[in-house]
């Protein structure tokens, strides 16, 4: 049984329960757009007996659904539906002379992965690693910079109100992008993200910076994307 639906589009994330729906368009709950090609609702995301499923809502536009772990694609035609049984996905299509791209994640999938059946039995795994946007990006960087910038093996994370600093983002929009990135990672097998405050938030943070420089999710390279500053002075050891 599949759990939350997690959206993303252009950074703008959506949390979504199964007793809820999410459209997008035009004019609806995700606004893509005010292009006039566009509809006002181009698609719906919706939980039905035991799993999350796409609706293609429009009259002319072709959603393309990509399987982002086993690299599989459907094409959902207007008035057509299709069962998100895939742990990551996306929503590609185009309005008149615009394409558009929603990034999803589903809640509890089952992501065990048959060799013989994929046809691709030497194929590596890249275990742990998924694909960040700007933001995720950002907020692993401020969580690894003392790392990235020591050839120390040790080092403290810094506490969530310095990386919210660093990052210039208030609180809250910090914790919610972690909250995100962390249940991203929980399902494709990343244990010790499911703190929520004192120890349990430390040890997260923490967990998530040592996975990130572990699968090379942030490089000493990619300290330039963040703005010229002094490290944070509030840590957590």
């Amino acid at each position: 049984m599949s759990g939350r639906l997690f959206i993303d589009f252009c950074g703008e994330e959506s949390d979504v329960g199964p007793t809820e729906s999410l459209s997008f368009g035009r004019v609806a709950d995700i606004e893509i757009d005010t292009n006039p090609y566009l509809h006002r609702r181009v698609g719906l995301l919706e939980y039905r007996a035991g799993d999350w499923w796409l609706t293609n809502t429009g009259s002319s536009i072709l959603l393309n659904v990509h399987d982002r772990a086993r690299r599989n694609s459907a094409v959902v035609s207007p008035g057509g539906r299709l069962a998100l049984t895939m742990a990551e996905f996306s929503i590609g299509f185009s309005a008149g002379p615009h394409a558009y791209e929603v990034l999803g994640v589903v809640e509890d999938v089952d992501l065990s992965i048959d060799l013989e059946e994929s046809g691709d039995g030497d194929r590596t795994l890249e275990w742990g690693v998924v694909e960040l946007n700007e933001d995720q990006h950002h907020l692993l960087l401020a969580l690894c910079e003392p790392a990235l910038r020591s050839e120390i093996p040790e080092f403290s994370t810094p506490a969530s109100r310095a990386c919210a600093l660093r990052l210039g983002w208030s609180m809250s929009k910090f914790n919610r992008k972690l909250d995100h990135l962390c249940r991203k990672l929980s399902r494709v097998g990343v244990s010790g993200l499911h703190g929520e405050s004192g120890n349990n938030a430390t040890g997260r943070r923490k967990t998530l910076a040592e996975h990130a420089l572990r699968a090379g999710l942030v490089t000493a390279a990619d300290l330039s994307l963040l703005d010229p500053a002094d490290l944070p002075e509030e840590v957590d050891a």
